[in-house]
Order: C-alpha cells, then structure tokens, then sequence
C-alpha cells in the first residue's frame, strides 16, 4: 500500500512567535500522521434590511493545531537530551541538560515553558505552526509494544508552498524498545504490568492580538495535569483499593517508569509520587483479572512532581 509522504520537523524558537529555519537534522524524529490544522474564526454578517440573504461573511480569528505521535527514542549520547526534549519544554517542563521536570513548588514565572516551530511537508504544502505551545503529551506502551507518544499543540497558522523535501536521515535503527520486562514499580516493587501510560495535559489558552492578522499573539499554558495510568495484573497481592486516596489519609505511591534500556544515553526513566484519584477498579481480558490504576503526580515542598532523566 503506497501512502502520502509526510514530512515533520521542529526547533525551540529563540524569539517567541518568530518561526525558525528548519534544517535536514530538524526532522529525524519517526512520527506517524504529523498534521497543522488551521482553526479559523468566521465572522457571519446578518444585517436587518429588506431581504433574507445574508451580506458575504469575513474571515475571523485564526490558530494553528498540531497533532501527531511519535517515537520517544533515547539519543543514544550520554549528557545530551533526545531532540524531542524540546517537546517536553514546551508542555511547561524544566530542561536541564537531559532531565526534565514538571511541577516544581519553587517556580515563579507566570509563563510556563518554551515554544517551538513546527513545520510538516506533504508535497504541496510547507504548513507552519509558530509559537507552539504544548497542550498534550501522551506517553504509553502496552505488553511488548513499543513507546509512543501522542502529542497535541496550539500556535500561530501560516503555510507557503513547498519548494522540496528535505533529505534527512533515514531512521533506520533504534526504533524504540518493547515495555514489556522493562522493570517498572510502584513503591519500589514490581508488578505484572499490561500498560502504562503517562500523560501531561495542559489547558493552552491563546492570548488575543489585534496587531496581528491572525488574531492571536502568544500561547500560554494556564492549567496543568500530570496523570499516571497503568493496568496492572491482579494476584490479590495488594489491596488496592485501601491504597485509594479519597481522603487526606491515603497513601502516595512512588512510581518509577522505565521508557528504554541499555548503556549509557540509551536509558529514559520517569519518576514521581502519585496519589490514587479514581477508585481503582477490576478489569477482565481474556479471563484474566487487571486492576485499573489511575493518579495524578504530587509534590512536596520544592520538589518536583515528575521528572523524566535520560542516563
């Protein structure tokens, strides 16, 4: 079967809102269906005079959606971060050299995150989403599966035509790593898992801009939930429901989530402290019992609630 091609790259924007220039190592991420949307305002023109048909309407207010999902690969280079780290940054995460971390007590800027350029070819079109701020970051693997991440952005829309594809390299090793076996735990013991998903959902509200013929200046992240979910076989080990937190005497579970493993740079761990906020409930496949586990990271002090370290 023979499909459109489809190109995708993207770069943290030294200037906010100011696109920057892609090169051929801007798009070596793997993805699946990258896509910019145009979300366009219209603005319907319904005068009271002495007939029933509408004066023509005039275009409004317009943003630019992204959408797509990728694979989250180590760069494979110890104390240098994954390209896609700059992902990460723009859902309002702290980057420090190849550790990233959301929830911090201690942070006081008002305005969470970087932006980045993304840009996708189909051919036809070089469409462009400027100013990308990140409302959704969805990490998940079932048994035997590889990572992936579904992502989902807001930015400012413009397209061009496209002169040609870039020729960048062919991803053609390290295509991720199977979660199964990979070692998670909650409260540092092990689990039969059949999937584990963590998920940073952001509430990404466009800021108006008269000056501007889209409508809209700067993208900023005013709501964030950073939510842990996993399916867990069901031995009757645990009494997962007296672990469910409904009230201030519930327990928080550590939580260490392994993306890949290997030698050094070839590691991505996830951590944090998590605090059951659904009744946890039993789920049957194939006969077998699973408990659904579902929890939002907490944090206390000046820590952070989460953090993802490549090592």
């Amino acid at each position: 079967m023979v499909e459109q091609f489809k190109q995708c790259g993207y770069k943290t924007e030294a200037v906010e809102l100011t696109p920057e220039a892609l090169v051929a190592a801007n798009f070596g991420t793997v993805w699946t269906d990258p896509e910019i949307k145009a979300e366009d305002g219209f603005n319907e023109r319904r005068p009271r005079r002495a007939s029933f048909a509408n004066l023509q309407g005039v275009g409004g207010t317009s943003l630019a959606k992204f959408s797509g999902k990728f694979e989250p690969r180590p760069s494979g280079t110890d104390g240098t971060a994954p390209d896609w780290f700059q992902f990460v940054g723009a859902a309002g995460a702290t980057i420090s050299t190849d550790t990233a971390t959301f929830g911090a007590e201690s942070l006081s800027s008002s305005v969470l995150g970087s932006t980045v350029t993304i840009k996708t070819r189909d051919g036809a079109w070089e469409k462009v989403s400027a100013g990308t701020r990140i409302g959704k970051l969805r990490f998940f693997a079932e048994k035997g599966a590889t990572w992936a991440c579904e992502i989902e952005g807001t930015g400012r829309f413009s397209k061009s035509a496209q002169a040609a594809f870039v020729a960048s390299a062919h991803p053609s090793a390290g295509l991720g790593h199977p979660f199964l076996g990979m070692g998670a735990t909650i409260d540092a013991a092990s689990y039969s898992f059949s999937s584990v998903e963590i998920a940073i959902e952001n509430t990404v509200t466009p800021a108006p801009d008269g000056t501007h013929s889209t409508g809209y200046g700067q993208n900023v992240i005013t709501g964030q939930k950073l939510m842990y979910r996993a399916s867990i076989l069901d031995t009757g080990a645990v009494d997962w429901q007296g672990k469910f937190r409904n009230n201030e005497v519930g327990d928080l579970l550590a939580v260490s989530v392994p993306m890949s493993a290997g030698a050094a740079g070839n590691v991505l761990t996830w951590t944090g402290t998590i605090c059951l906020v659904e009744q946890p409930e039993i789920e049957y496949l194939d006969s077998l019992g699973y408990i659904s586990l579902v929890g939002e990271f907490t944090t206390a002090s000046a820590s952070a609630a989460l953090s993802l370290v490549q090592s």
